[in-house]
């Protein structure tokens, strides 16, 4: 469960009383107030203290304080302690990947540079944690977003994620390719953006020393005010809008890939995933997965064993 914790003045736990009046249940000990609301519970103590937990915590927070130095996040305290404590207002580049959990289609990695001055449009135009986005939303929002904001989009489909699974491990992959991205960006930036960016935040896969060490052999690595945090997305809206773009992108691939053989490819890494992929062989053979997949993953192995077993039952 997320959870956040405020100090705040008396002032604010009045007003936060009221606002919640509506939503007010069983106090617990040593607590002011209580008041549960859709996907966020908020308890307020007489100490100062207000914790928000549950899925909308951190949204829910921020109406009460945009500092985010004051944000105490119960997982990911450790991560992001070393963040200038106002990077909510800097110049940042945000980088992220969407598709490294998921059996079909690529791995995407995306970069995007977001000067403080653009936030706002780009809160009106819906950006926000992509996992709180249906894919409707998602496909709006990043058509907007990409004729917005400066980017660059990395897709490793299935053939070349293959290719180089057999020479580095999954973080040493997305090491190098969130490398080449937020490279790729900076290269496209003019020189007045160049000289007013702050940073590099990218959400974090692999502790920063191993990142680097995923990188030692690379001939260039920026290495610039790079920071490194879990959840990166609720931390800098860089972040947010790149799951975004490298999210449409990913989904697109998936019914893309999927067309040959007349349906979306499922997300994920399940047992549906598993039968999906044990009814392809046993159409198109093993072969199949190959431009579609990433064949290191356990689900090979058992969509295999499945495949036999829905022949012997034919």
């Amino acid at each position: 469960m997320e959870s956040v914790t405020l100090k705040v003045e008396q002032i604010t736990l009045n007003d936060m009383k009221k606002k919640y009046q509506k939503h007010l249940i069983k106090p617990v000990p040593y607590s002011i107030f209580r008041a549960k609301l859709p996907y966020v519970t908020i308890t307020a103590y007489k100490s100062g203290k207000v914790l928000f937990q549950g899925k909308a915590a951190e949204d829910e927070a921020r109406i009460w304080s945009k500092d985010l130095s004051q944000f105490i996040n119960s997982k990911n305290t450790e991560a992001i302690s070393h963040l200038p404590t106002d990077i909510q207002f800097k110049n940042i580049i945000g980088s992220d990947e969407v598709g490294n959990g998921s059996y079909f289609g690529p791995l995407t990695v995306c970069a995007v540079y977001l000067p403080f001055e653009k936030q706002d449009l780009i809160k009106e135009l819906g950006a926000k944690d992509s996992k709180k986005l249906s894919d409707q939303e998602i496909g709006r929002i990043a058509a907007d977003l990409m004729h917005s904001i400066d980017y660059h989009l990395t897709i490793a489909n299935p053939q070349k994620y293959n290719q180089m699974i057999q020479k580095y491990n999954a973080n040493g992959l997305k090491a190098r390719l969130h490398n080449f991205t937020i490279q790729e960006l900076y290269k496209k930036l003019s020189f007045e953006q160049k000289n007013n960016l702050d940073g590099v935040l990218i959400d974090q896969f692999t502790p920063e020393k191993n990142y680097y060490q995923h990188l030692k052999s690379e001939k260039e690595v920026y290495r610039n005010h790079v920071y490194f945090a879990k959840r990166a997305e609720s931390i800098h809206l860089s972040v947010a809008c790149a799951s975004i773009i490298a999210r449409d992108a990913f989904v697109k691939k998936l019914h893309a890939l999927g067309e040959p053989f007349g349906s979306k490819l499922p997300s994920g890494a399940g047992k549906n995933v598993d039968l999906f992929a044990a009814k392809l062989i046993d159409r198109y053979g093993i072969e199949s997965l190959n431009q579609i997949a990433k064949l290191h993953f356990a689900n090979t192995e058992k969509a295999k064993n499945l495949s036999k077993t829905l022949c012997q039952k034919k």
